[in-house]
């Protein structure tokens, strides 16, 4: 039969067959018809079977046959009906054969035809049966006491005649084209759920995450290939039984109890590690069922680690350019032109300056306005790791070159710069051998993993930042000289702070606004201006640009709570302010200053080294090495 067409059983039999096949033809073309004479209880086998092979779409019954197919199947069944007008032309064919006439069905009749009955003046009487071993014994008490026509189904037109009784079949020909027409609909209907039903099925296939859903008795309605294969069943086989008798583990009473949702509870199921989603399924506000997926922990943890390596290319991204750098002094405005001449070269810059002055900003500058712009950006602080693990880090590792090496090694920061800029800050804080290194890569152009063979070819450019003065670590020994001329070849030194006068404003204007926008503040920003400049007069800054920047967040997260902020309010939350300013002309001075606030910011910490450098935005180690310089 054509698969694009749908495929409708006809169960009938007797006389009703004929009818139906009187009314066949005008429907031949809608639909691949299959007609099953056959007694309803050998007729529902052969459905069964028809269902199982996928070739009936819906069912065409009668009367009570129709109500037991449809509790015996899961098809839907198009009943042929019986209504008022199919009744009374059968009574009119039957006056015309009888002078008596009966009706003989298993229901009784509507209401509405006790109405009827006084109008067509006829010797009527009715009669209900409960099965056929009734109605012949009914039938045959009629053959002998008033030998009516008999009005009524197929099979009593067929026992009828048994008794030598006229037969006259209740069922009309609209009847019949109704029942057809309604199954058409139905196999349509029944098509478009499937269709869904298989997309859903194609879905849940593919899915790595295991999934079973079950009504509100717990009974499986649905299960995909990954939950069959976790619990070891067929999915057939497992279909309508309980969940929680086959993976106990897996268990969904208590959510079709409660009607509440488990989400992420982690449950060892067949030595399988997983993490479960438990989710009722609600219907007008009743739980009608429930669903479980799971997830493979180590899926999730394959993922995690996937996720965390995409992160960290997402890192060695420059996010600030040249342009972001806040000022209008000459200093700050000569440093910027600077920067953007040399943007335009490949070559090595070095750039200088005290802790606080902007040197990873305009590192990451540089980098935008040039053309590896779409290259990565990575940097390292080469005093925030000790040297064993900074070199590592710096050229990376073959599998197994010392323990505890991560299986299949790891290319170090100079590999993945490849293309894109490496930013070296605190450069003078770097071992002498691994300036040794370092001053290769530069010269060879090519990178070896610790524990390698092969060098991996790289091009890379070299941003270098400092705060100590390199020419006079050459000197000390502390610095090798070659590598400080190879980084040395652009030069661009940064203004401290206290020599960029109005700058001081602006930036501490800018500060106070991001800071206030974090925390969801509507204030003017300005309100805090005079106060805190008035208070600052004077001041040296020896954090530079970050200790404004924490400062500022600092006066912010004050005016946000108290709504105002005087110059007293300024002295008090930050009495650092009051200090003396340092002669800028005199750098003994200014690493005096230095020193005196690092000394008294960790005595405000207590002391804790990891806290007062966090504040003073430097690392621990850069922190130790100027305390040490002090002494």
């Amino acid at each position: 039969m054509p698969g694009n067409k749908p495929q409708i059983a006809i169960v009938a039999s007797r006389g009703l067959v004929d009818l139906i096949r009187s009314q066949l033809p005008a429907y031949n073309d809608l639909a691949a018809w299959r007609l099953i004479d056959q007694p309803y209880d050998i007729a529902q086998t052969s459905l069964a079977e028809l269902q199982r092979a996928g070739q009936v779409d819906a069912v065409v019954a009668a009367g009570a046959g129709a109500d037991r197919i449809r509790s015996a199947l899961s098809l839907p069944v198009s009943a042929i009906r019986v209504g008022g007008d199919d009744i009374v032309q059968a009574l009119a064919r039957a006056s015309r054969v009888g002078v008596k006439v009966a009706i003989v069905t298993r229901r009784r009749l509507a209401e509405e035809f006790d109405e009827i009955v006084p109008v067509l003046n006829l010797d009527l009487s009715r009669h209900l049966y409960e099965d056929d071993a009734s109605a012949r014994v009914l039938l045959a008490n009629l053959a002998i006491q008033s030998r009516p026509a008999v009005v009524g189904s197929s099979e009593i037109v067929y026992l009828a005649g048994l008794y030598n009784l006229t037969g006259v079949l209740i069922y009309s020909a609209r009847a019949v084209r109704a029942a057809l027409e309604g199954a058409l609909e139905l196999a349509r209907v029944a098509r478009l759920e499937e269709a869904k039903r298989e997309r859903l099925d194609r879905i849940l296939e593919s899915l790595v995450e295991g999934v079973v859903a079950v009504d509100a008795d717990e009974r499986i309605q649905t299960i995909n290939p990954a939950m069959a294969r976790l619990i070891g069943l067929g999915e057939d086989w497992a279909n309508g039984r309980r969940l929680t008798e086959i993976a106990p583990e897996l268990s969904l009473r208590g959510v079709l109890q409660t009607g509440e949702a488990r989400r992420d509870e982690i449950v060892g199921v067949a030595g399988k590690t997983l993490v479960t989603q438990r989710l009722p399924l609600l219907q007008a506000d009743e739980t009608v069922g429930a669903v479980l997926t799971f997830q493979d922990a180590t899926a999730i943890e394959r993922a995690d680690r996937k996720l965390r390596a995409e992160a960290r290319k997402s890192q060695f991204q420059a996010r600030y350019r040249l342009h972001d750098v806040l000022g209008e002094s000459p200093s700050i405005a000569a440093a910027r032109e600077l920067a953007s001449l040399y943007a335009q070269s490949d070559s090595a810059v070095l750039i200088g300056g005290e802790s606080g002055t902007g040197k990873e900003l305009f590192a990451q500058g540089i980098h935008l306005a040039s053309r590896r712009a779409q290259g990565p950006f990575v940097a390292l602080n080469c005093a925030a790791f000790p040297e064993s693990l900074l070199e590592s880090e710096l050229f990376g590792y073959e599998e197994g070159a010392f323990t505890g090496s991560r299986r299949g090694g790891k290319p170090g920061l100079i590999e993945l710069a490849h293309q894109g800029t490496l930013f070296l800050d605190e450069i003078g804080d770097m071992p002498l051998p691994l300036q040794t290194r370092l001053l290769r890569v530069l010269q060879e152009r090519q990178v070896l993993r610790l524990g390698g063979a092969e060098p991996t070819p790289v091009d890379v450019r070299v941003v270098a930042a400092t705060h100590a003065d390199l020419k006079a670590r050459v000197v000390e020994g502390g610095f090798r000289a070659d590598l400080y001329y190879r980084l040395n070849i652009l030069n661009l030194t940064l203004p401290r702070l206290a020599e960029r006068g109005a700058d001081v404003g602006l930036l501490a204007l800018a500060a106070v606004r991001d800071a206030l926008r974090r925390l969801g503040s509507g204030l003017d920003p300005q309100q805090l201006l005079q106060p805190f400049l008035r208070a600052a007069q004077g001041y040296g800054w020896p954090g530079n640009v970050r200790e404004l920047q924490n400062l500022g967040e600092r006066l912010a997260v004050f005016l946000h709570v108290a709504g105002r902020l005087d110059e007293a309010d300024v002295r008090r939350l930050a009495p650092e302010l009051s200090e003396a300013a340092p002669a800028p002309d005199l750098p003994s001075t200014r690493r005096q200053q230095e020193l005196q606030h690092i000394r008294k910011i960790l005595a405000a910490c207590g002391g804790d080294q990891t806290e007062a450098a966090r504040q003073l935005g430097i690392s621990r180690t850069t922190l130790w090495r100027r305390l040490k310089a002090g002494e």
